[in-house]
C-alpha cells in the first residue's frame, strides 16, 4: 500500500514538473507563433527547430515566443531578442548583409567559376601537341 502511495505521489508531481505547451487563443497568433517556432533552432538540438524538439530549453523558448507574441511583439523582436540572447546561430536564416552575405551566397559560385577556369586550363594543357625533343636541346 505505501508503495502505491509512493507511485501516485511520485506521478503526480512528475505532471506539475512537465511544462505544458498551450496554444494562444487568437489562431492568428498562434499561427505567427508556430512559424516563428520553425525560424528559431534548438540551441540544444542544435538543427532541429524548437516547434519540433522536445528538450526543456526548447520548451522554454516556444513559451516565450508565445508571451512575446501575445503582448505585441514583431516577429522581427522576437527574433531580435532570441538572436541577442544566444547569438545569430539560433537563427536558422541567419542575416546576409555586408562581407559575410557576399561570402555566403556569392562564395560557392565564385568557386565553380575558379574551378571551371582550371578544368577549362587543365583540358587544353593536355590538347596541345608535345614538342619534340631535340638533340641539341639534350
Amino acid at each position: 500500500m505505501k508503495q502505491l502511495v509512493v507511485i501516485l505521489i511520485s506521478l503526480v508531481l512528475a505532471g506539475f514538473a512537465v511544462a505544458e505547451d498551450v496554444a494562444l487563443e487568437n489562431p492568428q497568433q498562434e499561427a505567427r507563433a508556430q512559424s516563428l517556432m520553425r525560424e528559431l533552432r534548438c540551441v540544444a538540438c542544435e538543427n532541429e527547430p524548437i516547434s519540433q524538439s522536445a528538450a526543456p530549453i526548447a520548451e522554454d523558448m516556444r513559451a516565450r515566443v508565445r508571451v512575446m507574441i501575445e503582448d505585441g511583439a514583431s516577429d522581427e523582436d522576437v527574433r531580435g531578442w532570441f538572436e541577442d540572447r544566444y547569438g545569430e546561430f539560433v537563427l536558422f536564416r541567419p542575416k546576409a548583409d555586408g562581407v559575410t552575405g557576399w561570402l555566403l551566397w556569392g562564395g560557392p559560385f565564385l568557386l565553380l567559376l575558379v574551378g571551371a577556369l582550371i578544368g577549362i586550363r587543365i583540358a587544353r594543357a593536355r590538347k596541345a601537341p608535345a614538342e619534340p625533343v631535340t638533340s641539341e636541346e639534350v
